[in-house]
């Protein structure tokens, strides 16, 4: 199965290009899943990959930027340029550096979040990189030789977390918090909030106002409402496959049953699970005291969150993320303590529309 073989499968599946990693020359793969420690993870990938290349240079007399970027390998000025928006300066053009100095500073930012020993410690979003532009040698619709990822040397990981976990930590981050106290802008983010308002609440009827005076400007959904928001964009297949990462249930993301993970981790058990898949990648030198983007929410706060819903909404909740729940052994119980709880089979009519 070669590179057409690929294109294919993204076809068929559009979000596999934008949640697969694969490392062809470690015979390794992630899938990233959005509010399961992904920025950790990407980061992780992104340091093995470019250790490679700094390998490759080394061994090599003829590589330099321009090969490298000739052969789709990394594109170092585009990584330059996309670090520099971002505030993070690498290179000095007065005092021009070789480009496995340059990949040795950003194996430091990787690890550290720092330019050096000595300097101060800096904000990095590895999902601020366009992987695509810079590291196009690690996008999933690039990959060659399809047949060599299912093999049982290959190396296929991704971490999982209590679906209902996730889907209150995504509400926290992504809907329930106001362009004001975000450490990035998430204008996309902040345009589904006010979608939600103005789909399922009273200050929805007049959607002629001006920002000052648009009640949804600054208003925050409650979780009930993003919640109804999330199913409605599930209701079948064709959406489901469509639907935001952030939400979207990970067994499709990641289309557990085709790939066949071979390392899975779990987020309650992070930790742990981070330094054994690191022991079996054998990297010793890996920051692990360094863990991005921990939302710092404990479990009795999401159960307040579904503490509010009703059972019929509790029964959805339950059928959209029924694979995720039962492929990793999860429980709803962990997250809704309700001893009347009866979730029937849904009829075919209540899982295209929801009830009246």
């Amino acid at each position: 199965m070669g590179k057409f073989a690929t294109e294919r499968l993204v076809r068929a599946h559009p979000g596999l290009n934008s949640a697969l990693f694969p490392i062809q020359s470690k015979s390794l793969m992630y899938c990233a899943i959005p509010k399961i420690a992904s920025k950790t993870l990407i980061s992780l990938i992104m340091y093995v990959y470019v250790r490679d290349i700094i390998d490759i240079i080394n061994n090599s007399t003829k590589m330099d930027m321009y090969e490298l970027r000739t052969q789709q390998i990394i594109n170092i000025p585009k990584l330059l340029e996309q670090l520099k928006k971002k505030g993070i300066v690498m290179a000095d053009p007065y005092h021009p550096v070789s480009a496995v100095s340059l990949l040795q500073t950003f194996l430091h930012i990787l690890r550290f979040e720092k330019l050096n020993e000595t300097s101060p410690s800096l904000f990095f979003n590895p999902w601020s990189i366009s992987v695509k532009d810079v590291f196009p040698g690690i996008t999933f619709r690039n990959l060659l030789n399809l047949s060599s990822v299912f093999s049982s040397s290959f190396t296929r990981f991704l971490f999982v977390r209590h679906p209902f976990e996730r889907l209150a930590s995504a509400y926290k981050e992504r809907i329930a918090t106001l362009p004001r106290d975000r450490i990035e802008p998430e204008p996309h983010y902040d345009n589904v909030r006010k979608t939600i308002c103005r789909r399922l609440t009273r200050f929805g009827v007049n959607r002629r106002l001006t920002p000052r005076l648009d009640p949804c400007e600054n208003s925050i959904p409650t979780f009930q409402h993003f919640v109804e928001y999330v199913l409605s964009t599930g209701e079948t297949p064709a959406k489901l496959n469509r639907m935001d990462a952030h939400w979207q249930p990970y067994t499709t993301i990641c289309q557990v049953c085709k790939f066949k993970y071979n390392f899975i981790g779990k987020y309650e058990t992070f930790n742990d699970d981070l330094v054994s898949l690191l022991k079996q990648l054998n990297i010793p030198d890996w920051n692990i005291q360094k863990r991005r983007g921990a939302s710092g929410q404990t479990t009795n706060y999401y159960q307040q969150l579904y503490s509010s819903l009703p059972d019929h909404i509790i029964c959805r909740l339950k059928n959209l993320y029924n694979d995720d729940l039962n492929s990793f052994n999860y429980r709803i119980e962990d997250y809704v303590n309700r001893t009347t709880l009866n979730c029937r089979p849904e009829s075919i009519i209540t899982k295209l529309f929801g009830r009246g």
